[in-house]
């Protein structure tokens, strides 16, 4: 584990494993870089970093405000830290849209996206549904119920559930609070004709709440290339219930770039 110091003086805690093309995950409120475990076989070819978003893990909140924005930033603090100029950027759920911001804020250091179970906007009744159910478990300050229900709908691996549990629950009531209002401001419909690299869009098969977003990226994503690959057997928690499939989707689409 690694930690920088921000410019308002907040530490922030990452991991990095491997050598090779840079790729930068950004994960969902409350699971944590922990979400990305089962991702460490790429790092045969790959550099993985993970950043903890502000109040994750061991990274601190800070007193700035808590946007996508200074998400993206944190992640570019990382980049230059790391002295990776050119990554390819891996947004899972909700952790989309703070990789949609990265790329859309600094392009040049932007080399591909990657979006599992992605979306651009929250304005569909189930997603919307999703995030309330989130606001509301915080405002009730249910992290330990959050912990298991997350932990084991992710994944049957002891070790990883045991580092999420401990994620969700390291998360103040809220600043989880904080992160689901700040995702359900954020709309990059109208910016996402700015987007000039490949995009890769992974979704599970049986993912009802978002797949019907890419039509979004495909209309208005028209200077880079859109692809979408189908994961089988699984909905929307690909990273953990199907990641043998997705790290080879993942490897494919990078040794193409």
């Amino acid at each position: 584990m690694k930690r920088i110091k921000t410019e308002d003086g907040t530490w922030l805690h990452y991991f990095t494993l491997g050598e090779g093309v840079p790729i930068y995950f950004f994960h969902p409120p409350a699971l944590g870089a922990a979400v990305f475990r089962e991702q460490k076989p790429l790092a045969n070819g790959h550099k993985l970093v993970a950043l903890n978003a502000r109040g994750h893990g061991l990274s601190e909140v800070g007193k700035v405000p808590l946007t996508i924005k200074r998400w993206a930033a944190d992640a570019y603090d990382v980049t230059t830290v790391e002295k990776d100029h050119s990554v390819v950027l891996c947004g899972y759920s909700y952790g989309g849209l703070p990789a949609l911001e990265f790329a859309l804020s600094y392009p040049n250091r932007t080399k591909a996206i990657i979006l599992i179970g992605g979306f651009p906007v929250v304005d569909t009744l189930l997603l919307e549904r999703e995030f309330q159910l989130g606001v509301f478990a915080a405002s009730h300050h249910w992290q330990s119920l959050m912990a298991y229900v997350l932990s084991h709908s992710h994944t049957k691996h002891h070790t990883t559930r045991k580092k999420i549990q401990a994620t969700v629950r390291s998360v103040r009531s809220d600043v989880l609070r904080t992160w689901y209002s700040a995702g359900k401001q954020t709309d990059f419909t109208r910016r996402l004709h700015q987007l000039e690299v490949p995009l890769l869009l992974i979704y599970g098969v049986h993912d009802r709440y978002v797949q019907g977003y890419q039509i979004n990226f495909y209309e208005q994503v028209t200077k880079g290339e859109v692809h979408t690959a189908y994961i089988d057997g699984v909905g929307h928690q690909v990273p953990t219930r199907r990641s043998n499939e997705l790290n080879h989707v993942i490897q494919r689409f990078t040794e193409r770039l």
